[in-house]
This record gives C-alpha cells, sequence and structure tokens, in this order.
C-alpha cells in the first residue's frame, strides 16, 4: 500500500524554522522506506495540511500518516488538527488518513536534552 508521511508543524514566520523542517523532511525520508515524505504547518507556511493531503491523494498514497511534531496534547492536537482531518477525510475517501501521538516527554528526546546541556558543559569547560 502506497504509504505518505506528513510531518506536520505549528510554523513560523523565520524562514530558519522552515529549514529545519525541511532538513528533518529529508532525514526522515532517507532513514525510511515510505513512498512520500511531505512538510505541512499550521499556520504561516505553505504547504499547509490540506495542501500535503493533496499533494499526497496526487501522487496517489493509499493511507497518509500525519505525524504531530508537537509536545504536549494542546488545543492544536485536540481540536484544530482533528478538525482539519475530518474534513480532508471526506474530500479524500480513498485515502486512509490517520493521526500519530504528539511527541510529547519520551526517553529518546530525554537524551537529546542531555546530549545538548553536555554540547554547552564541554564547551564552557574548554573556554575556561
Amino acid at each position: 500500500m502506497k504509504t505518505g508521511i506528513i510531518l506536520l508543524v505549528h510554523g513560523s514566520r523565520l524562514p530558519e524554522a522552515q529549514a529545519t523542517l525541511h532538513l528533518l523532511k529529508e532525514l526522515v525520508a532517507q532513514e525510511s522506506s515510505y513512498d512520500l515524505v511531505e512538510e505541512a504547518s499550521l499556520q504561516f507556511n505553505q504547504p499547509d495540511l490540506p495542501a500535503a493531503l493533496a499533494t499526497m491523494a496526487a501522487r496517489g498514497m493509499k493511507r497518509v500518516v500525519v505525524v504531530p511534531l508537537f509536545l504536549s496534547q494542546g488545543v492544536h492536537m485536540k481540536e484544530d488538527i482533528p478538525e482539519i482531518l475530518a474534513r480532508e477525510k471526506a474530500r479524500y475517501p480513498h485515502m486512509d488518513i490517520v493521526m500519530t501521538g504528539n511527541i510529547g516527554a519520551h526517553r529518546k528526546l530525554a537524551e537529546i536534552i542531555i546530549e545538548r546541556i553536555r554540547e554547552v558543559s564541554d564547551q564552557h569547560a574548554i573556554n575556561y
């Protein structure tokens, strides 16, 4: 079954935020065997979620997994994204559109945080 992945972020007016999302999209595409990996933003940037789903439909995806890159279960996770997905599911009945849970508090995320702390701690030790 042709499966596509959409990495969904809040969105930002800063170009650096879009560049980070694009790099993450490329990393996920390289490390996985999904047919298509796309990015989408809820606000400020294109493609937005409906546009990304339109791309998935145009490319023949039968299943689309939306991955919200949010830390907490806020309004976007509980209301906004499910409302958008409900509308889009009606538009694309031939696609199975599902949403993962948010990133949340996870051991691997804690490992990344500790790694970032060590980077500045090590750098600080070198400077003194």
